[in-house]
This record gives C-alpha cells, sequence and structure tokens, in this order.
C-alpha cells in the first residue's frame, strides 16, 4: 500500500457513512426478480484496500434448485462484486470458477481477490460459491453427523471403536440422502445456469469466465449449455467432461513425470549427466521397494521417491527444487552417500523463494562498499515488508472495529470470550465436556435465538459463570444473536472442513460422474501406465476410497453430458507440468474441438498455473482484453527449469 492508498483508504472508513451508490442496484434486489439479490456483509477478511459498500460487495443471488421447472425449491448462492479500480471500466467482468467441486472460495475471500487482482485494472472481478459448495452449500452439510463426531474431529478423542460403526463420511453422506435437499439437482448443468443467472442480476449483459480444476469442467459446461453473453473464457488446470476424471486418477502424476525424464533428455546437461534417467527412476523406486536404499542408516520409504514428484503440487508459496530431481533419483538409484536428496528432505520438500541468501550469493565479486550498499538495501527491504505487514493487520483490526460498532455491537464477541473463560473449569471434567462441546457444535444448526443461548448456558456452565453470560444474553440485539451463532459456525469451520469439502465433492462425482468410471476401469488403465508401481502407491487407496463412497449415493447420469465441448468462444487453455490433479495433456485435449482456442503448457506450476507462475497472470489478462489476440509463447519459455549438476557428476565414472 502506498501512502495515497492509505490515505484514501482511512478516509473512506472514517466517514459517518459508506457511498454505496456504485451498487445501488444490487443493494435494492438485483436486476432480474426472477433471480433475487440480499445484500450482506462479506467473509472476513476482505484485503486491506477493500472497503464495503464502495469497493466491494457481498451477498446472496436465490436460484431455483431447477432450472428446468417452475416453482420448486431454491438455493442461496454467496457472491461478492469486486469492483474495477477504474472510472471507465470495461463492461464485462471476470468471472472466477472455482475448483472442488464443492470446494467454494469465500471463505478465502481476500486470497482469491489478490490472485485476480490485476484483472481489476480495467474490469470487475466477481466470484460466487457454487451449490453444495462452500458458504453456498449449508443446505448439503451433514451437521448432524459432524456434531456426533465433533471431538474425533477436533483430534480430541479416538474414533468409535465398533467395528460396525461407520465412518463420520459414511454418516454423513446417509444423512444428505435422508435430506430434503434434491441432490440430483446439485450437479454441473444445474451450475451451468447459476452462472448465467448470477451474471444477469449482477447486471452484467456480457462477461468472462477463469475457471481452474472443476471450474474448468464448468466453463466447458456454460459454452454448452448457457453460453449467452460468454465472451471468452480461460481453463487452467483442465478437467473436461469428456475425461473420465476417477478412472484416470493416477494419470496427471504419471504425465509429470514423463514430463520430467523429457524435459531432461532434451537438455543436453542434464542428459549428459543423467542418462537412462526413466531406467534410474524404476531403480531407485525397485530399491527402495526392497528396503535396500539407505538413508541416513534407515531404508528410504518407497513413498519418498513417488512424494518428491507429487509433493510439487502444492508448491506455490515455495520456490521449486525440480533442478535436484535428476540428481536425486540417480542417488537413491546407485546407493551410497545422498546429499542431493538430503537438501531435498531437510527441507521438507519447501524450498524457499528467493531472499537476502540469493542476492548475497551474488556479490563475490563486488567491492566491500557496494556489498554494504546491498546490506542497507537488504535491511531497509525487510523492515519495510514488516512495515507493511503491520499496517495491514492494523487496518484489517480497524474495519472489524468498525463493523461491530456501525452494524453489529459489542455483546456477541463479548458473549464469545466469557464462554471461552467460562469453560476453563470443564476440562477436569471430560464428559461434562464433551457434551458441552457436541451442544455448542448443534447451535449451528438452529434458528438464533436467545432461548437456545440460555438453554446452553444454563445446562453446561456451572452456577459460578451463569449469572454474568445469561445477563449478555439478554442484553443482546437481534443482530447480535445472530452473529453469535454465525461466530459458533465460524468457530468450527476448520474442525469440519474435510468433512464438508469431501461431502461436497462426493454429491457431485458419486452422481454424475460415477455412472462412466469404475474400479474396473481404474486398474485397467492404470496397469497400463509404464511407471505403474510409483502412482499405484499414491493412488490405488484413493480410488477404492472413492469407489466405496460412491456406492451410498443414486447415479443421475446425464445424455451428452461426457461428450467433448463444441464452441467457437474464445478459450486460452492451461496446462502445468507438475500438476498432479489434472494432467498437463488435458487442455489441449479440450483445445482439439473449440475452433477458438490456444493450449499452453507452462513449467514449475502445479494445480492452477496462475498461481504459480507470474507470466499466466500476464497472459490471462492480455487474453481477456483482447481475446482474439494470439499470444507467443513467451510465458512457457521463460518457466523452464535448468537443471543442477551435482559435484559427483563424473566421478563416479572415474572411480
Amino acid at each position: 500500500m502506498n501512502y495515497d492508498q492509505i490515505i484514501a483508504l482511512l478516509i473512506g472508513l472514517s466517514g459517518d457513512q459508506v457511498d454505496t451508490s456504485a451498487f445501488k442496484t444490487l443493494i435494492e434486489g438485483g436486476h432480474d426478480p426472477a433471480y433475487p439479490v440480499e445484500i450482506q456483509a462479506c467473509p472476513r477478511p476482505i484485503g486491506p484496500l477493500e472497503i464495503e459498500g464502495e469497493t466491494i460487495i457481498c451477498g446472496t443471488v436465490s436460484v431455483p434448485e431447477d432450472h428446468d421447472a417452475s416453482g420448486g425449491g431454491r438455493t442461496e448462492l454467496i457472491f461478492t462484486v469486486l469492483k474495477s479500480h477504474s472510472m471507465y471500466p470495461e463492461p464485462d467482468p471476470l468471472v472466477h470458477l472455482h475448483g472442488g467441486p464443492g470446494g467454494g472460495l469465500l471463505e478465502s475471500l481476500e486470497g482469491f481477490g489478490s490472485i485476480f487482482e490485476p484483472w481489476r485494472n480495467n474490469r470487475d472481478v466477481v466470484m460466487f460459491d457454487q451449490r453444495a459448495a462452500g458458504l453456498s452449500g449449508r443446505s448439503t452439510v451433514c451437521f448432524n453427523a459432524m456434531t456426533a463426531n465433533i471431538l474425533e474431529l477436533a483430534g480430541v478423542a479416538s474414533a468409535a471403536s465398533e467395528e460396525d460403526t461407520p465412518d463420520v463420511m459414511t454418516q454423513c453422506i446417509t444423512e444428505l440422502r435422508a435430506s430434503d435437499v434434491p441432490l440430483e439437482h446439485y450437479n454441473t448443468y444445474q451450475n451451468a445456469l447459476d452462472v448465467r443467472a448470477v451474471t444477469r442480476t449482477l447486471g452484467y449483459d456480457t462477461y468472462n469466465l477463469y475457471g481452474i480444476s472443476y471450474g474448468t469442467k464448468l466453463s466447458l459446461e456454460v459454452m454448452r449449455s448457457a453460453p449467452e453473453g460468454l465472451r471468452a473464457v480461460i481453463i487452467d488446470g483442465v478437467a473436461g467432461p469428456a475425461i473420465r476424471l476417477y478412472d484416470t486418477l493416477a494419470v496427471p502424476q504419471h504425465e509429470a513425470i514423463e514430463l520430467l525424464l523429457d524435459e531432461c533428455r532434451n537438455d543436453e546437461a542434464c542428459n549428459t549427466a543423467y542418462p537412462d534417467l526413466g531406467q534410474k527412476l524404476h531403480e531407485a523406486y525397485d530399491k527402495a521397494m526392497a528396503g535396500e536404499a539407505i538413508y541416513q542408516g534407515a531404508p528410504l520409504e518407497p513413498v519418498i521417491v513417488s512424494a518428491m514428484i507429487t509433493s510439487h503440487n502444492g508448491q506455490y508459496r515455495n520456490g521449486s527444487y525440480t533442478k535436484y530431481l535428476p540428481a536425486a533419483i540417480y542417488e537413491i538409484a546407485n546407493g551410497g552417500e545422498m546429499p542431493t536428496v538430503e537438501m531435498i528432505l531437510s527441507r521438507a520438500f519447501a524450498f524457499p523463494k528467493q531472499d537476502a541468501v540469493d542476492v548475497r550469493a551474488r556479490t563475490r565479486r563486488l567491492t566491500d562498499d557496494q556489498k554494504r550498499m546491498i546490506e542497507i538495501a537488504l535491511h531497509e527491504a525487510g523492515a519495510a515488508r514488516e512495515a507493511n505487514r503491520a499496517l495491514e493487520l492494523t487496518v484489517d483490526e480497524l474495519k472489524d472495529s468498525l463493523r461491530q460498532f456501525r452494524s453489529l455491537g459489542p455483546l456477541a464477541t463479548l458473549f464469545d470470550e466469557e464462554l471461552q473463560r467460562a469453560a476453563g473449569p470443564m476440562l477436569g471434567d471430560p464428559e461434562k465436556a464433551r457434551a458441552a462441546v457436541v451442544a455448542y457444535a448443534a447451535l449451528q444448526t438452529s434458528e438464533p435465538s436467545k432461548d437456545l443461548l440460555r438453554d446452553f448456558v444454563t445446562e453446561h456452565f456451572s452456577e459460578d459463570y451463569q449469572p454474568r453470560l445469561l445477563a449478555i444474553i439478554e442484553a443482546m440485539s437481534e443482530t447480535e444473536v445472530a452473529e453469535a451463532f454465525e461466530m459458533v459456525h465460524r468457530g468450527l469451520a476448520a474442525t469440519e472442513h474435510d468433512v464438508v469439502t469431501n461431502g461436497h465433492l462426493f454429491v457431485y462425482a458419486c452422481q454424475e460422474d460415477i455412472p462412466y468410471n469404475s474400479p474396473e476401469g481404474y486398474d485397467q488403465l492404470t496397469s497400463a501406465l509404464k511407471y505403474e508401481k510409483i502412482v499405484r502407491l499414491q493412488w490405488d487407496n484413493s480410488a477404492k476410497y472413492f469407489f466405496e463412497i460412491c456406492k451410498l449415493f443414486d447415479q443421475h447420469p446425464r445424455p451428452g453430458f461426457h461428450d467433448r465441448v463444441v464452441s467457437d468462444i474464445p478459450t486460452l487453455a492451461i496446462g502445468s507440468t507438475w500438476d498432479v490433479q489434472t494432467a498437463p495433456s488435458w487442455p489441449f485435449h479440450a483445445a482439439e474441438t473449440l475452433s477458438n482456442s490456444q493450449a499452453f503448457l507452462i513449467h514449475e506450476a502445479g494445480h492452477g498455473a496462475v498461481v504459480y507462475q507470474p507470466c499466466v497472470v500476464d497472459m490471462g489478462v492480455a487474453f481477456i482484453n483482447d481475446p482474439t489476440r494470439k499470444l507467443d509463447n513467451s510465458c512457457p519459455a521463460s518457466t523452464k527449469p535448468e537443471f543442477y549438476i551435482a559435484p559427483w557428476v563424473g566421478k563416479e565414472k572415474e572411480q
């Protein structure tokens, strides 16, 4: 944040009221009465420079559960509009479609907002949690199953030991199936119709899509089923509907392995230093399986050989270690000392991005005065970074304080603090503590009311704490009561996250994908892979669990859903060499039937190249600004790794 931005932000925050004129129609209910809009507070945090009602707004859009039927139930989709920074923005926003399925993004609003910030220079950015996903998925959350198992999920108690007791996910799916929610309408086709409904009622006649992971499947379905107003599409980490995603679970990692081997083979220095790298990979894995790969006096676990590749998928917060992998594979295969393997494992696969160490490493030929100036610059850069972080935290606290002062009132927060203080004495009585935690978790499924809070307090807290807690409840406004219940949900969100997201994924995958996938299909396809043994180590158990869980669902196949999408809408398809969730070849497969498409493979990137490589942002902004523009290969070429030649290379031949 620069000084002018800080001053403008503080002026905007400290005024008596926020100027909401930019979102006037949304505040009044939206642009299309068929899909009414209701404004609500944005999930926190929203970003240091955002002002609710001026630069950002959040709320719900009500859409039919079944767009093809009149009447029937409706579901609420949580959305945000991030207003363009330009006074003259383009009329077509960028709409981001998140992954999963069922992943959601509004609970990580600030992070996703930062990813798509560059597009705000000249257009709005719109994001929403899809049906049965994130904050839009409360109607498809198995709260009863999670409440009954809350201590096990929190890791403070062991799971039930009875063999006939189903696991939490099985209980969850059973609860969802028994609910009144028509799960058959929670699918990619209805999602595609939601996209047009949301953009229309938010006031956009035309729009662009940026889909990642499942968001690419949804983007392609929008192109097929609801293309009205769609101007251009970016699909990144492509999982097209024509791909049998669960038969091919092991394929993305296998392609990542083959790409690493190809990159080394096509690099003269790497190929000279590490010839026959594919054969060495087989030898390394076989040695590990036989217990003959000895590292620091103990056998190296076979999963380490596979994990060195798999872990690349989550490295966007760290630097890459691709350049070290050929040397590490050779060291495991050849035995003896493993300095490169030690380098990788000692850092737990997490290599820092360029920092002060890299700067100092380049100063060897500089004069002492020049080195001293660099040290001063490094110190000032570090101080500036810390000061900026402190400023962001202060601004976030100011926003929360103003929101509480203007909208919420202080009592919900005070009640939460007093609950935590009163819970201390319970720790000495595990049974009371368990009962209180389960009852607390049950509040998130209830309609907010003072009576429920009173009942919870009087049943589970000692008389020493009851008077103060009950007095706070009595003094609460309706808004504060609602916020108290919302705080229960937020407090348990991290504990329940995995069950919620997996449950939502199964709602989609088991109903619409499983008719086209099977355990036999997975086994047959995986058996044909050259590095079958390595990828099976990572994926066999996942495949077994997935197909077993899906037996709990009814299947709802749709004719034509798994046909390849044919469209002439301008499309940019992006794959990544280290994507072990969606294969690097799948963007090119999707592009074959998209007559106005371009496809690129990005090096040193994992699932969702836009979060790994800045040049992907440049590509994406350029493409959305002009979808007719033919992009060159500058970004892929600039991301190729330069392989590490270990000091021992050549010496083993001399010995």
